[in-house]
């Protein structure tokens, strides 16, 4: 029970910090929580994929390869930016509405948010170094299962907060000059988070 406390005091405080994961499910909170949730869906969807490369040892392959793992960065990268570029030109919300531009299907949401989680490769380094630390050497996959079913939960549970609270947020000021601010700063944000993994 303490390991577990303290896997789930660790990645709360994790899930916390600001990220791409938090900027897109506040930019999805701007359209409704319908779009939250299939976001949300999502990043579990990539998580899910994060979690399964480190139970099979292929995660450790990865990150052992230069060019696989730079290939991935790069890629990542670049499509953060582009996303944060649209976040920026095209706006938000009833803000996109009145531009005229057609909102999104949530299947289309949904394949962003595992977009959005995948193009962080230092995910990978930050799965790897963790779960180890957890996981007993005599049950490595069964504890993995496990700790990475709480990894989710937590996932859901701070990414659902983010999105209840932008969603109150962005009905408030949707149609205002802060809200196109908000958005703005939004999409800035991603574009930062692109220009630091293209860093490493």
């Amino acid at each position: 029970m303490e390991l577990t406390l303290k896997f789930l005091a660790l990645t709360l405080l994790l899930e916390l910090t600001p990220g791409p994961a938090m900027l897109f499910v506040l930019f999805q909170s701007s359209f409704g929580f319908r779009q939250v949730v299939a976001g949300i869906l999502g990043l579990l969807t990539a998580n899910l994929v994060w979690i399964t490369l480190v139970a099979t040892g292929l995660g450790l392959l990865i990150t052992q390869s230069p060019m696989a793992y730079d290939t991935l960065r790069y890629l990542g990268a670049a499509y953060l930016a582009y996303m944060g570029y649209k976040i920026c030109r095209y706006g938000i919300g009833k803000q996109s509405a009145i531009a005229g531009t057609k909102p999104k299907k949530l299947w289309q949401i949904y394949s962003q948010g595992i977009l959005t989680s995948l193009s962080n490769p230092k995910a990978l380094l930050f799965f790897l170094a963790l779960f180890p630390n957890f996981a007993s050497e005599q049950d490595f996959i069964g504890d993995i299962i496990y700790f990475g079913g709480l990894k989710l939960l937590c996932l859901s549970v701070v990414m659902l907060s983010y999105g209840l609270i932008g969603n109150k947020i962005f009905d408030y000021f949707n149609t205002s000059k802060i809200a196109d601010v908000l958005g703005r700063f939004i999409g800035l944000g991603v574009v930062g988070a692109a220009l630091a993994i293209a860093r490493g």
